[in-house]
């Protein structure tokens, strides 16, 4: 093999295991999804102790309520993190 192919082949390993690497760093599963619990950790408890969730226990709609109004005010949440966020609160704080 001459010297660029193998440069080449090692370049785009690196590629490859790095871009593994950033999505795992971000909370995401090897599926695509993101992981409700690693979002939670890194989102809500940032600003919150956790019994705050066990005392607003609610159910999904009012999960995405809640989560809509941080979101508006100081909270920076995709779309998709509160969909998450809202199906993880509600499976673990739920009524």
């Amino acid at each position: 093999m001459n010297k660029f192919i193998t440069k080449s082949i090692i370049t785009l390993l690196i590629v490859v295991f790095s871009a593994v690497l950033l999505t795992n760093a971000f909370g995401e599963e090897k599926t695509g999804k993101m992981d409700g619990k690693a979002l939670f950790e890194q989102k809500c408890l940032k600003c919150h102790k956790n019994t705050k969730f066990k005392d607003l226990a609610s159910d999904r709609k009012g999960w995405v309520l809640t989560l809509s109004r941080m979101q508006r005010s100081t909270c920076a949440l995709t779309d998709e993190e509160l969909d998450v966020l809202a199906d993880y609160l509600s499976k673990v704080y739920g009524e």
